[in-house]
């Protein structure tokens, strides 16, 4: 998850770590679809999949983001169903949604308007992030909703919503991860988590998460500096 680090550098450092994706956070930063262009388009040229959370289920939020090189939207606090829907309409084609035509490349459009379409299709991540009582209420709704393909439990923001701020040990935290886990596993989609360990990363996936984003890039590199100073300066 990259909150600070708005580098051309990013997604080539990422894809030679062996990342998958990257996610490119536009909802607590203050960065803009342009200013977040230029890393987009540097990612295109290395084998990692560039994804933005935006700010909200707007259509003006969702449809830029894609339309500029991003592979996926996460959108956060979804609350219901129809919310769901909202987004999927935004973020995808005709006959699934109503996303206005915005491949204008001509190695886009090479073959056909139909086939652009349906290349996009095929490489756009639709992920709503379950962090509120009202989405953890209408999880399964949510879940079923045709075009979206991972729901990401938002642990910060739900467990706030439940009064138990940030205890992510708290047994009912794990029963509302159990329940969107559930959720996905009836659905047919994968669910999603933010772990900042890798001891917790591989709980996460014994427990059925499929799609983890290991730590934030301040705590990765505040967390390796950290860890380098005090080895300099104990001698270890």
């Amino acid at each position: 998850m990259v909150f600070e680090f708005h580098t051309l550098g990013l997604p080539r450092i990422a894809a030679n770590a062996g990342a998958d994706f990257v996610m490119l956070d536009l909802e607590h930063t203050g960065w803009g679809v342009e200013g977040i262009r230029p890393l987009l388009a540097a990612a295109g040229a290395h084998d990692v999949e560039p994804l933005v959370r935006v700010q909200g289920s707007a259509r003006q939020l969702i449809s830029p983001a894609l339309d500029v090189g991003a592979r996926g939207v996460m959108v956060p606090m979804i609350g219901d169903a129809i919310e769901a829907e909202r987004v999927v309409q935004a973020a995808r084609f005709a006959p699934h949604g109503s996303r206005g035509f915005g491949l204008l490349y001509g190695d886009q459009l090479s073959a056909g308007v139909g086939e652009a379409m349906r290349s996009a299709e095929e490489g756009t991540l639709v992920i709503l992030q379950i962090e509120t009582q009202a989405g953890l209420n209408h999880v399964e709704e949510i879940a079923v909703t045709p075009g979206v393909d991972v729901l990401w439990v938002g642990q910060f923001d739900l467990s706030i919503a439940m009064g138990i701020p940030g205890a992510f040990d708290d047994a009912r935290m794990t029963q509302a991860e159990d329940r969107v886990l559930a959720a996905c596993a009836d659905a047919g989609i994968a669910a999603g988590v933010l772990v900042g360990s890798v001891d917790v990363a591989r709980s996460m996936l014994a427990r059925g998460f499929r799609m983890v984003a290991l730590g934030s890039d301040i705590d990765l590199y505040g967390g390796a500096l950290r860890a380098g100073l005090e080895a300099l300066r104990t001698g270890g």
